[in-house]
């Protein structure tokens, strides 16, 4: 926000500057050529009159000879054809004298019909609502007239980025753009190369060519209105101060000053304002189409076009007879070229899954670390402090999960497994692929680890789908986690892809979880904190990394970004289970994985739904349908910082919402699956929240940013939909992946911790 108050003041001054030497050039307009006759403009004279006005209109003009006589102005003179003070509106006069012609534009106004008749106390409610320039969203119609100019160009303003529209000398149209990144407060030009293609300048990196297209452009800032004080004046306000309000609002003169400024209401907005300079030029904004401006800025680099809104969306159908319910488990061994051969962890029923906890040569396993680590995956009693990983999915699944955990050195007659070899030997362990070399000391381990326990434990028991591999093997390393970069002694899961070569108890191995002991102390006092891993009050052994690497294990993305300032940059700001390991699974998940079926809208309905942490509600309503989940739609479910989400909601700093107690969440999926696992982030749906163009899914903010602008990339409690909100209020022009504005509004009829009711209204 400094930035940019620093930059166009900056370069609001330079345009004044050239404004007042005569060669002002909004739309890279020509000065003219050398004439015989200079003519100058009383500035003293106003250019915003009333209907019925009597004007002598040579006043208003100056001609010099050569010689530099004054020349007296004849009627011969004057084009007064198009000059009409019989009706609100604009009209241009035209004083030609030998080759010299100059121009003059007047504002008629009509008071107390086209305007707002309130008073000076109600204005200052109605400018309040523009203090915020993030929010700001509107069209201005900028008209210039004065010595050297007479033009009009055309700004649509949302938020910090601008669309310029205007006329170069041969009468050709262009529309540049200038483009805020909240992410590095950076600005772009996007300047069009006239045949569909833009060329950006950055405003650091190439700041010449910056500075040369920016500032040709005439800009309007309503955030600065309401700091100043008007009086009533024919129909509208003058500023008591018009050259402080001018300088902050339009950008200051080097050589003049703004000698008025006056703004007029309408409909509850401000619908035009009138400025004039010392030196005889006038700036006429029409302001419109506020809350309508809809627009999308392409990633930084390349020459891609700007896109907005092509058209309508269709009307999508949704056949309950003929609805695809197949789930992520369903299609993830049938689908595509790439489609795995096995699914993991079952995403329903009762099963056991096993364990094993790994001693190195050089580290320890105390006796209390493995009760704790059974406390982490199977306490049913709130030991934790919060959950376990059995609990979790329980709650989470609505009772449709529920894994037992088999943890060697906690079954009888069975330890842990001990090797003989340090944590350094299998960070060391190599293997080439494609030309490249991968560490996979975790598979070497694996396949040690399978072997051993080989004739120990019945393997067949953890193949509980019968599909002819185990489930998933979690191993869990006793050596130090590693929180530096690509670091080997993390989180993650993975799969041995060897087609089968090695099998034990005639089942092979496929999905695998690699995570440390010490996960289970990150914000427990006493273990690993920082102001990133802050104490959590309460909390006593930390299951939640064990809970989202489980979340892979049945197939699911990771939602954060892996890929800043790649692809869509979108997603759900932290606050999720699969995001910052926080809270519940999100209700698209529960839908993946079989939990939850959503209720399908495709026409207007009033619909009550509880809180998703009481029961399974969701609104599915369809964006580009294809009748299945696999497709564009919007989800809508009640959050409450209640039940799985209570433990983070509470924490300081909360990754949830700031810890918002509730609030609606909108969704928008996009879950194609078109080419799965055919991408380098290696998601099974086409899109994913790192690389794609489209969100795999994101929050639709309530506050009407994108990206969590204000939160540093992070959710906040203003994106969490309240009572009286409504979706086109916010996003006046929300549109689908293909830019289609959507056929349907939503509304938020009340909203509490418990239940909320919601009315989609579909256009007739």
């Amino acid at each position: 926000m400094k930035v940019k108050k620093r930059l166009v003041a900056l370069f609001a001054a330079l345009v004044m500057l050239a404004a007042a030497v005569g060669l002002i050039a909004c739309g890279n307009k020509n000065t003219g050529n050398k004439n015989d006759y200079v003519i100058g403009i009383d500035s003293s004279l106003p250019l915003t009159v009333e209907v019925g006005d009597k004007i002598d209109y040579k006043q208003y003009f100056v001609v010099i000879d050569k010689d530099g006589k004054k020349v007296d102005i004849s009627d011969d003179m004057l084009d007064l054809s198009n000059a009409d003070t019989s009706k609100a509106g604009q009209f241009t006069i035209t004083l030609k004298i030998g080759n010299t012609t100059e121009k003059l534009t007047f504002t008629v106004v009509k008071t107390g019909d086209e305007y707002d008749e309130i008073g000076v106390d109600d204005l200052h409610g109605i400018l309040l609502k523009y203090a915020d320039d993030w929010t700001q969203n509107f069209a201005s119609k900028v008209t210039v007239t004065g010595a050297n100019a007479d033009y009009t160009d055309i700004y649509e303003f949302l938020g910090e980025n601008i669309k310029w529209t205007f006329e170069d000398d041969e009468g050709n149209t262009y529309t540049d753009y200038v483009g805020y990144d909240d992410s590095t407060n950076k600005y772009t030009y996007y300047y069009s190369n006239g045949n569909g293609t833009y060329t950006q300048y950055d405003a650091e990196d190439n700041e010449d060519e910056f500075l040369n297209h920016y500032l040709n452009m005439n800009i309007v800032d309503l955030s600065k209105l309401s700091t100043y004080e008007y009086a009533a004046q024919n129909g509208g306000f003058a500023a008591k101060t018009p050259g402080t309000l001018g300088n902050a609002a339009l950008g200051e003169f080097e050589d003049s000053t703004w000698t008025s400024f006056t703004l007029f209401v309408a409909n509850g907005n401000v619908a035009k304002i009138v400025a004039e300079t010392s030196d005889g030029y006038t700036f006429t904004y029409v302001l419109s189409k506020f809350g309508s401006i809809s627009f999308t800025l392409p990633d930084s680099g390349g020459t891609t076009k700007p896109t907005e809104p092509t058209g309508t969306m269709d009307k999508q159908i949704y056949n309950s007879a003929t609805f695809d319910k197949k789930t992520l488990q369903d299609k993830i061994t049938t689908t595509g070229k790439y489609a795995d051969p096995y699914i993991g962890l079952p995403s329903t029923g009762t099963y056991n899954a096993l364990v094993i906890p790994v001693e190195f040569g050089n580290t320890t396993i105390t006796k209390e670390q493995l009760g704790n680590l059974n406390l982490a995956f199977n306490d049913t009693t709130g030991a934790t402090g919060w959950e376990s990983v059995k609990s979790y999915y329980q709650k989470a699944s609505y009772g449709k999960l529920n894994i037992s955990f088999d943890i060697a050195g906690v079954m009888d007659g069975v330890e842990y497994y001990k090797s003989d070899k340090t944590s350094t030997y299998y960070e060391q362990q190599t293997e080439e692929y494609e030309g490249q070399t991968y560490n996979n000391g975790d598979n070497v381990l694996l396949h040690e680890v399978l072997e051993y326990y080989e004739s120990r434990l019945d393997l067949t028991k953890y193949d509980s789908n019968n599909d002819g591999a185990i489930d998933a093997v979690y191993l869990i390393y006793s050596a130090p986690v590693d929180y530096g970069d690509d670091s080997f002694y993390w989180a993650y899961v993975t799969w041995d892809d060897d087609g089968g070569a090695a099998t034990y108890d005639g089942k092979d191995v496929y999905y695998y979880l690699f995570a440390g002991l010490d996960f289970m102390i990150e914000s427990v006092k006493g273990g690993y904190t920082n102001e990133y891993y802050p104490v959590i009050s309460g909390l006593n052994v930390n299951a939640a990394t064990y809970i989202h690497e489980t979340g892979h294990l049945f197939g699911l993305d990771d939602y954060y970004d892996y890929a800043p300032n790649q692809g869509s940059d979108e997603g759900l700001g932290g606050a999720d289970m699969m995001d910052a390991t926080v809270g519940d699974q999100n209700v698209y998940s529960k839908i993946m994985l079989g939990w939850l079926t959503p209720e399908i809208v495709v026409s207007t309905k009033t619909i009550t739904i509880k809180s998703s942490q009481e029961q399974g509600d969701a609104i599915l309503i369809p964006l580009k349908f294809d009748n299945s989940y696999f497709c564009e739609y919007l989800l809508i479910d009640l959050y409450s910082a209640e039940g799985l989400n209570e433990l983070h909601a509470n924490m300081s700093d909360s990754y949830l919402y700031g810890g918002a107690g509730y609030g609606v969440r909108i969704y928008h999926v996009s879950s194609w699956i078109e080419n799965p696992f055919d991408n380098d982030f290696g998601s099974f749906t086409d899109n994913n929240n790192s690389m794609s163009d489209a969100a795999l899914i994101k929050l639709v903010e309530a506050d009407g940013e994108t990206k969590f602008a204000s939160g540093g990339g992070y959710a906040e409690s203003d994106d969490l939909w309240q009572a009286g909100d409504k979706l086109s209020d916010v996003f006046p022009q929300y549109v689908t992946n293909d830019g289609k504005t959507l056929i349907f509004d939503i509304s938020i009829d009340s909203v509490s911790a418990a239940e909320a009711t919601i009315t989609i209204t579909y256009a007739a």
